[in-house]
């Protein structure tokens, strides 16, 4: 697993996990604005952005080991973590339950609701709210769908359908902060306030005007809602 990372290495870590079919790349903004005061680390999930293709798909929980593995690797713990999309299950799995999991996660715009667990439904919502997504990252996130090819991300998307969110972030003893873009139809509010509702200690916030790509939308106020989970859990 391919990892990018930005700014001062010893400065306290935030992890950013990518969702299905894309990579790194269109969290940048947000990784750039949390770099100034944070040691950022973007990894690119196996078969996406420059992580090469494993034989077979990985499950949820596998990804989740695989973030944790690297943090040990590293012995950067704690970290907060947060993900959007298939990455807020990675986080949401990361973070569950044992003990020595992050203390923080950030779910940005989670999937999947369990109305939208099949492939046509969760590709409609994705189509409705790409008139709210900034054009370049809709650029980004386009290219990187190519590059992965139609093949790993239909093997991806199983994974993705049946992993259980709510079951997994009920059991999540740190805090949790699910985001959603207030036209994201993907995470829709009734689902995102689920999430956070289920989550001992879960909180629910909207960024205006933005859609499924909420951090792309408003980098900044979503950085400045990271610093401040950061800060609280430290």
């Amino acid at each position: 697993m391919v990892v990018h990372e930005q700014g001062r290495v010893g400065a306290p870590v935030v992890v950013l996990v990518h969702g299905i079919g894309t990579s790194g790349r269109y969290l940048r903004p947000l990784a750039a604005d949390l770099a100034r005061d944070h040691h950022v680390l973007v990894p690119d999930m196996p078969g996406f952005g420059a992580s090469p293709r494993p034989p077979r798909a990985p499950s949820v929980e596998e990804l989740a080991q695989l973030v944790l593995r690297e943090l040990d690797r590293r012995d950067v713990r704690p970290a907060v973590l947060v993900g959007h999309s298939m990455g807020a299950q990675v986080v949401a799995a990361a973070t569950r339950g044992a003990p020595g999991a992050p203390p923080a996660g950030v779910l940005i715009g989670p999937v999947t609701e369990p109305r939208a667990a099949t492939a046509t439904r969760h590709a409609l919502r994705l189509v409705r709210s790409v008139p709210y997504e900034p054009l370049a990252a809709n650029v980004v996130v386009a290219v990187d769908y190519l590059r992965a090819g139609p093949r790993w991300y239909a093997r991806m998307l199983a994974p993705m359908l049946t992993f259980d969110t709510a079951g997994a972030v009920a059991d999540v003893r740190g805090r949790v902060l699910v985001v959603r873009g207030r036209h994201d139809r993907v995470a829709n509010r009734g689902w995102a306030r689920e999430l956070a509702t289920r989550a001992p200690h879960g909180e629910l916030r909207e960024v205006p005007a933005a859609g499924h790509l909420a951090m792309a939308r408003a980098p900044g106020l979503v950085a400045r809602w990271v610093r401040e989970l950061a800060r609280d859990v430290r």
